[in-house]
């Protein structure tokens, strides 16, 4: 095979490795700085997704974001829209939910489904990525002329 092809194919499954392993050192730099608690729903604010299908047809789905109400274990209150969906079936107004928040940077909030689903993302992407340059690795290496 010849080297540009071997090289682009390297390098294209390199950076979705790259890719997979920056989001699981994002959520391993966010599980050990944050902390574990409880926050009340204020309001849940809805966003139109809109789709399209194969034949053509539209698809229009309602993604409902949390606005909460938290307290940390100072005893300071904040308020803060996650940039996570909430899941069926929908809680609502005045209902707790788990998070996740980082002390001294009350913006960063996340809602806490577990370490399975946070690792689940990244390790799934890096998981994939591996085995595509294992695949790469192997299906593109060099001829060796017998001797």
């Amino acid at each position: 095979m010849e080297l540009w092809v071997r090289v682009t194919m390297l390098s294209a499954v390199s950076l979705f490795l790259f890719i997979g392993i920056a989001i699981c050192v994002d959520t391993w730099q966010f599980r050990n700085a944050s902390e574990a608690g409880t926050a009340e729903i204020i309001s849940v604010r809805g966003e139109d997704k809109s789709y399209e299908t194969d034949d053509g047809r539209s698809i229009t789905l309602i993604v409902y974001y949390p606005t909460i109400r938290y307290a940390t274990k100072q005893g300071d209150y904040f308020e803060a829209e996650t940039t996570q969906a909430l899941q069926e079936p929908l809680p609502a107004i005045g209902d707790t939910v788990s998070i996740r928040y980082i002390t001294g940077t009350h913006a960063q909030v996340r809602l806490d489904r577990g370490p399975f689903w946070d690792w689940l993302v990244g390790g799934s992407w890096t998981a994939v990525s591996l085995i595509f340059f294992i695949v790469v690795m192997i299906f593109t290496r060099p001829e060796v002329p017998e001797i």
